[in-house]
Formats: C-alpha cells, sequence, structure tokens
C-alpha cells in the first residue's frame, strides 16, 4: 500500500510540474495576445502607447461610422489627433484615469462579452453591442466608463470643421450676449 502511495505521489509531482508549466504557458501567450500585436503607432511623438491609439481609432470608428449619415467616420475628421492633444492637456492624473478608461474599455469585452477578446480585435457589430450593453448596464461604473469615453469622442467629432459644417452647427464665442453686457 504504501509503495502506491509512493508511486502515485511521484508520478503526481511529475504531472504537477508539467501543469504549471503548460498554465504558465497558456498564461504567456494570453498575456501575449491581450498586451501585444498592436499596429504601429500613428502619432510617432504622441504619449498615447500604440494599444490606445487603436482603441481611440477603433471607438471613434464604433460610434461614428463610416458611410453614416455625416460622410466622415471618426478616424476620418481626426479624432485621433484631438484626443491626443485634449490627453496632453490634462494634468498627471486625470492622464492616469483616461488611461485607466482605455485600459477597462480594451479589455472589457472579456468580463462583460459579447466575446471574449479585447475591444479593437472585435468586429464593428459586436464593438456596437458592447457600447449598448455599457450604457444599459446595472453597473454605475461601467455606466459612467461609456459615457465619458463618448463624450470624449464626441467633443473630438464634432472638432472638425468638415462635420460641424455638414451639421449646420456655427461656433457662437458669446452665445448669451455677455461681452456687451455692463
Amino acid at each position: 500500500m504504501n509503495s502506491l502511495l509512493v508511486a502515485s505521489s511521484v508520478s503526481c509531482g511529475c504531472s504537477m510540474t508539467q501543469s504549471l508549466l503548460i498554465a504558465a504557458v497558456i498564461a504567456s501567450l494570453l498575456l501575449v495576445r491581450l498586451f501585444f500585436g498592436y499596429a504601429p503607432s500613428k502619432l510617432k511623438s504622441s504619449p498615447l502607447s500604440a494599444r490606445e491609439q487603436a482603441l481611440v481609432e477603433a471607438a471613434a470608428n464604433t460610434f461614428f461610422a463610416p458611410g453614416g449619415p455625416i460622410p466622415l467616420s471618426g478616424s476620418d475628421a481626426g479624432t485621433l489627433s484631438y484626443f491626443d492633444a485634449y490627453f496632453q492637456r490634462c494634468p498627471a492624473h486625470q492622464q492616469l484615469l483616461i488611461r485607466l478608461l482605455l485600459l477597462s474599455t480594451e479589455l472589457g469585452p472579456l468580463l462583460f462579452g459579447p466575446r471574449p477578446c479585447r475591444f479593437t480585435r472585435l468586429s464593428h457589430a459586436h464593438r456596437t453591442r458592447f457600447f449598448e450593453e455599457a450604457f444599459s448596464s446595472w453597473l454605475y461604473f461601467r455606466r459612467l466608463s461609456f459615457i465619458s469615453l463618448r463624450a470624449i469622442m464626441t467633443m473630438a467629432y464634432l472638432a472638425n470643421p468638415e462635420v460641424a459644417k455638414s451639421m449646420n452647427m456655427h461656433a457662437r464665442r458669446d452665445p448669451f450676449g455677455l461681452e456687451n453686457a455692463s
């Protein structure tokens, strides 16, 4: 009986080592798949990483899709350049919050679906579904993240003069007439 226990413990030790090695390899592959494999940065001198830039473009094209009612897509309207300039104007603590917003959006589909992969790898339909579910989520911070990202993307999109012109928007520097008030 003791020889049976010794034999099983030896074989378990060997298979435990193999299991740990396999788990480590799988974890490494998952980390590489999650955090690497992005296209090179479009804005070379930007403080935003290639991953963050890819996410901004993917989100912009989800909110403002090519072929939509306005002729320019989110990336065609220069949302990435606007986002980058906005990010650089923010203080360091807000930059950290923006980075966390981008990271939570990129990894959100792993937790909430519609498919267990990063946001930038989803199809346009799945990205749209992800945002729709975030908009109506019972989790306050998920809704807040969606609204925050949507607000920044909308500011970036509307900052494009061609978009503003197609929406018949005109800048009014003094909408309440306060400059001439005594």
